[in-house]
């Protein structure tokens, strides 16, 4: 398969397309592709081109445009992910696998039990976060780039859920006996899960999820990591959605 690039809409002029900065960096002195080799790029709108490499210059290089693509790679259910905050480079982990699996959307949350709180710290990181996104996204063939919420807080978090959403909180208390495939009946086109941090939601945030709609459900016997859970969960859903499949159907807007 073909190089994957993200790059910014300005730069398709068809039938050309001009690489700069980082990108052309890498195809240069990277990957050291020579004219006549082929790549794929993406402007994060769900199209993707097929390009000939023509010209490679000091700081761009261009390309022309063989053909645009029409393969849909994208899941039509889009899951929103609220993952309680997480110590080191476990939510980072998250949004490297999570990318891949076909997550839509990542919120930080910061719950009662979070150890990690700073805000300013978050919106430092957002840029190294896009990044790690941005790559697991071209290596995995996502053809549109998954985001990162603005850090809220776990009341915030409840109260962007939309009546039309199937919201799942994963909870290991062992009063829970409600499923997660108990709840994945419904062909849901958006779904929201809250996943804890590492030491998991209060009795209180699930009772605060619960009086707005948000459906509680146990894994099972087994204490999953948060960082397990958020990849393990989203990964059933996606089954049990139909969301496995070699392509997607294209839904008009």
């Amino acid at each position: 398969m073909a190089h994957r690039f993200f790059i910014p809409p300005t730069w398709i002029n068809p039938p050309f397309v001009t690489l700069q900065g980082e990108t052309a960096h890498q195809i240069k002195n990277v990957l050291r592709m020579r004219p006549g080799h082929e790549i794929t790029v993406l402007d994060n709108s769900g199209r993707a081109w097929q390009v000939k490499l023509i010209t490679i210059g000091k700081d761009t290089v261009q390309g022309e445009i063989v053909s645009q693509q029409a393969t849909q790679n994208e899941p039509t259910c889009q899951l929103t992910l609220y993952q309680g905050t997480l110590k080191g480079e476990k939510f980072e982990w998250v949004l490297q696998k999570g990318t891949e699996l076909g997550i839509s959307q990542f919120v930080p949350m910061v719950c009662q039990r979070s150890v990690v709180r700073d805000n300013d710290l978050f919106a430092k990181k957002q840029t190294r976060w896009q990044r790690i996104i941005q790559e697991a996204a071209e290596q995995s063939g996502r053809e549109k780039l998954p985001c990162v919420g603005k850090t809220v807080s776990f009341a915030e978090a409840i109260q962007q859920i939309q009546p039309s959403d199937l919201a799942i909180m994963a909870w290991e208390e062992s009063s829970i006996t409600l499923g997660l495939k108990e709840v994945l009946t419904t062909k849901a086109n958006h779904v929201a899960l809250f996943i804890g941090p590492e030491g998991g939601f209060t009795s209180t945030e699930v009772l605060m999820a619960s009086e707005v709609g948000v459906q509680v459900v146990t894994l099972g016997g087994r204490i999953l990591r948060a960082e397990t859970a958020s990849l393990a969960v989203s990964a059933v859903i996606f089954y049990e959605l139909d969301q496995w499949q070699k392509s997607y159907p294209v839904q008009s807007n």
